[in-house]
């Protein structure tokens, strides 16, 4: 069966020079940065029967386990490795989140996988910058090339280049959900990294989000470096109060 993502894009690579794919991964966390990756697919990638059959079962990383999640990984770097296709990650510190809101620095990061996959194409495809009062979707490409470029959710205003919005994008574009592969398996890995120095935290199992056991951890314990202050003061300043609110409950019942 063909992968309905692949034919979603293919019809449109038919009439463009390709399909550029950007997603994100950990904008919803509590700990750890944001990052994004982008896929470029030109039109000849939809021409060749094997790549058709290799990508079959791509879809949101959501949708897979960890394990199948690195295996679509790699197989995403090994059609890079083959000229196939071209790809990039970005990502957004803890710093830059705070300090531009999550928003803002998914925006960083998303351009910066852009402009790394980019790089990685030798220019066959470049990020087009924003048209000024365009803050949403794309033109036709200046250069006279033109590429789709489909950013899953809807479109991004603090987002430097050109892109269409696409809702749900990573189950319906094969490049998305490639894109959604390879920002959540590098995320992935470098919350496993920092679940070695900061194992109370379990963020091997949790990846950053709320869990919890993560929660448990950050009123026992308190933040680290690689938590997010600006998300964790409500969810802090909540749990404050509701021990406050415990106590004040268990002293009228006595």
């Amino acid at each position: 069966m063909v992968n309905p993502r692949w034919v979603f894009d293919r019809k449109d690579a038919k009439k463009v020079e390709g399909i550029v794919g950007v997603d994100e991964a950990g904008r919803g966390c509590l700990a750890g940065p944001v990052v994004a990756g982008a896929v470029i697919l030109p039109s000849v990638f939809f021409q060749n029967a094997r790549n058709r059959e290799k990508t079959k079962d791509v879809n949101d990383s959501k949708q897979f386990d960890e394990s199948k999640r690195e295996f679509f990984y790699d197989l995403v770097r090994k059609l890079g490795d083959d000229g196939h296709l071209f790809w990039g990650v970005g990502t957004a510190t803890v710093e830059e989140i705070e300090k531009e809101n999550i928003v803002g620095a998914t925006c960083l990061a998303m351009a910066r996988a852009m402009e790394q996959a980019s790089a990685h194409s030798n220019g066959l495809w470049e990020p087009v910058p924003k048209a000024e009062g365009n803050l949403f979707e794309n033109p036709p490409d200046p250069h006279g090339t033109a590429w789709i470029v489909r950013v899953d959710g809807r479109p991004m205003k603090k987002l430097k280049y050109e892109h269409q919005g696409l809702v749900k994008g990573d189950t319906l574009s094969v490049a998305v959900a490639m894109a959604s592969m390879m920002a959540k398996v590098t995320r992935d890995r470098h919350l496993r990294e920092l679940a070695l120095d900061f194992p109370a935290y379990d963020f091997s199992s949790n990846k950053g989000y709320g869990a919890p056991k993560h929660l448990a951890a950050l009123k026992e314990k308190g933040l680290t470096v690689h938590h997010r202050p600006r998300f964790l003061r409500n969810i802090l300043s909540s749990s404050a109060q509701s021990d406050k609110d415990g106590q004040q409950s268990q002293l009228s019942f006595d």
